[in-house]
């Protein structure tokens, strides 16, 4: 049951800032693109739009300044006509969704061979698409209103633009991507209005999950790496170094620090911005990376010895059926159910060896045939009763992960009931989360619904 929580599981969360309007110019203006080396690497890239919504205003590519600031401030870059989203009421401009890859596999792109670096890359990119993708199906919506009932419909998918960044503010290597979706989207209905974002927020420990999964699929397709992956759904690359992971980490050494000197008066969320630095945009790949392999050089870690890492998962376990257990249990509500999307975050964690969005969503669809589901009142999503989803794992076992039976995602998807809930009214004795869940803290105040 949640109550427990290893230290630092926050960071397994996929992390959400809103975006206030005029804010665009941290992802593209005075950005110091570094010059392109061997290994294709720069400092900070171009943006590149992202999502169905992006292709259906035409938008395609790199991001260009001029036409993000316009799709945050509700405009059609292209035609230049008003999308009919009213700013002066609304101060959001638009989500940035942060996907951080693992100490590991930043160090991998940052300090490994050109071919390892660029590999890594590729497996990123492509697990941010497939996780992206995913929320815009699962948690994007808009609101609607029809004779006093309100409701959230189903949008045509995220108009995003997606930045890559390879430092943290402490300028150590961090592999992350920041996936700014803008605060409008087209309903189902072919109206477009500002997003509901709380299914954005609400969907955060189950993205992020899914997110590591699908990285792990892409680099042990690409590169046969082997992975420890640990009881939060959080894996590093076998073969790195905890001690190198140690020496790049240096803003989580300082949030450990704050928390340890702030004792019972501080959460991981407080410590996080308290200790963090201002962005420093003098700084350019090109002289990072010297000054890193010197750092670890003096410190007795041979950076060449990370390109051993290749081949070691090739025959590795791929889907840790204990695991599921423990992750189905930690995800569950104090009443003993769980929600869909605990139950996709806990098939995402048990497939340690990596497994694709599509191949974890149906393994849950599976799961979730074999048990009935109810609606607890004033919920407004289905629930199901964790005994039930528990011993359905387990009679299952790995036949979960049949990849003869993997669920198709296609259009018809968007209009499934689990994204278009009515909004009921909140119940004032209704079940709550466990508040001193780390993991809870960036959820949204909105309850009652499964986007």
């Amino acid at each position: 049951m949640k109550g427990y929580r290893e230290p630092y599981e926050a960071h397994t969360v996929l992390k959400i800032h809103t975006v206030r309007v005029g804010g665009h110019g941290y992802y593209v203006d005075d950005l110091p693109y570094g010059r392109e080396e061997a290994n294709g690497l720069v400092a900070e890239s171009p943006g590149r739009w992202v999502g169905e919504g992006a292709s259906a205003l035409g938008l395609a590519q790199r991001v260009e300044p001029q036409a993000f600031a316009d799709v945050l401030a509700g405009r059609d870059p292209l035609s230049d006509r008003a999308l009919p989203v009213r700013r002066d009421r609304v101060t959001v401009a638009g989500y940035d969704l942060v996907f951080c890859a693992p100490k590991s596999v930043s160090l991998l792109h940052a300090l490994g061979p050109s071919e390892l670096a660029s590999a890594v890359g590729e497996g990123h990119d492509a697990a941010v698409r497939a996780t992206a993708d995913y929320l815009a199906r699962s948690a994007l919506g808009v609101r609607r209103r029809d004779h006093g009932h309100r409701s959230t419909l189903a949008t045509t998918g995220m108009v995003g633009g997606a930045f890559v960044h390879r430092t943290s503010r402490a300028l150590d290597p961090h592999l992350h991507t920041h996936v700014v979706a803008a605060n409008v989207a087209q309903g189902v209905d072919g109206r477009w209005s500002a997003v509901d974002g709380r299914g954005l927020f609400a969907h955060t420990v189950d993205a992020g999950r899914l997110y590591h999964a699908q990285l792990r699929h892409e680099l042990t397709t690409r590169l046969g790496v082997a992975w420890d992956v640990r009881p939060n759904g959080l894996g590093d690359v076998v073969g790195v170094d905890p001690g190198l992971r140690g020496l790049f980490s240096q803003r989580s050494a300082d949030m450990k620090a704050y928390l340890a000197e702030h004792s019972g008066r501080a959460s991981v969320r407080g410590a996080f911005y308290a200790t963090r630095p201002e962005k420093d945009r003098t700084a350019c790949w090109e002289a990072l990376v010297p000054e890193w392999r010197q750092r670890a050089d003096e410190l007795g870690y041979d950076v060449g010895t990370l390109s051993r890492v290749v081949g070691r998962g090739r025959d590795a376990e791929g889907f840790d059926t204990e695991l599921l257990q423990s992750a189905i249990a930690r995800r569950a509500w104090r009443d003993g159910t769980l929600a869909r999307r605990d139950i996709v975050s806990a098939v995402a964690t048990a497939h340690v060896g990596g497994g694709r969005v599509c191949e974890v969503e149906g393994a849950v669809d599976r799961l979730c045939a074999e048990v009935r589901a109810h609606e607890p009142a004033g919920s407004g999503t289905e629930r199901w009763p964790l005994p039930a989803v528990s011993g359905a794992a387990r009679a299952c076992g790995s036949e979960l992960t049949r990849r003869s039976e993997q669920r198709a995602v296609g259009p018809e998807d968007r209009e499934k009931p689990d994204r278009t809930r009515s909004v009921r009214p909140r119940a004032p004795d209704g079940p709550k989360r466990d508040r001193r869940s780390p993991e809870r803290t960036e959820r949204s105040p909105g309850r009652g619904m499964e986007r």
